[in-house]
């Protein structure tokens, strides 16, 4: 799982309107379903009443450090403020979602399907630019990784070991062990990241 405090805020792209909207919706979903008033979740948070009506009515955005206070004081995953219900068929542009983490000259990584209470996974798909790599997104022991390639030549370092990656592979990486994912081509490569959250855990 992704959290924000473990993201350099530099490197995030978002189109705000639509972020701030998922989580004014989820926050007052949250609140209800907790039989809070605005008093008692501003107790909890340490965000002020005001500040807190504001975010549900979409009228502020939020930053991150307010974000995480309420996430904490609630005891929720950070992920549950921008859950979007899904529809009984969802068909998916990965060009068309949003940039979810990013460096500069090594890789992007959009969300395609993300945090759902419903399921054990989420899935990513990244591109690594040419001479660029990434390492793993998450540090959680549970998720397992499941990796496609997509496109492009790869070199995956793991356990002290090379493995060369083309097209149409399929790699598990078991929860914990550190790897990183190279493209010494000249050209984009692309890779589908499923993690899976096999003990049944996502915080």
């Amino acid at each position: 799982m992704l959290r924000f405090s473990e993201i350099n805020i530099n490197i995030i792209v978002f189109r705000m309107s639509r972020v701030d909207r998922k989580i004014a919706e989820n926050l007052k979903r949250i609140r209800k379903a907790g039989n809070m008033s605005l008093d008692t979740m501003a107790a909890r948070t340490g965000v002020s009443k005001s500040m807190l009506g504001q975010i549900e009515r979409g009228e502020s955005n939020p930053t991150v450090a307010t974000i995480e206070k309420i996430a904490e004081g609630l005891k929720i995953s950070f992920d549950e403020l921008f859950y979007t219900r899904e529809e009984d068929i969802r068909v998916v542009d990965p060009e068309r979602m949003e940039i979810y983490r990013e460096k500069e000259g090594k890789y992007r990584i959009r969300q395609i399907f993300g945090y759902d209470s419903r399921r054990t996974f989420e899935v990513y798909q990244a591109e690594i630019y040419p001479s660029g790599s990434m390492r793993d997104i998450t540090d959680k022991e549970d998720a397992v990784r499941y990796i496609t390639v997509l496109e492009g030549e790869l070199l995956l370092h793991a356990d002290h070991e090379v493995y060369t990656l083309s097209p149409g592979d399929e790699v598990r990486i078991a929860g914990g062990k550190a790897y990183q994912i190279e493209n010494r081509s000249g050209m984009f490569a692309r890779i589908s990241l499923l993690l899976s959250f096999e003990r049944g855990t996502r915080r």
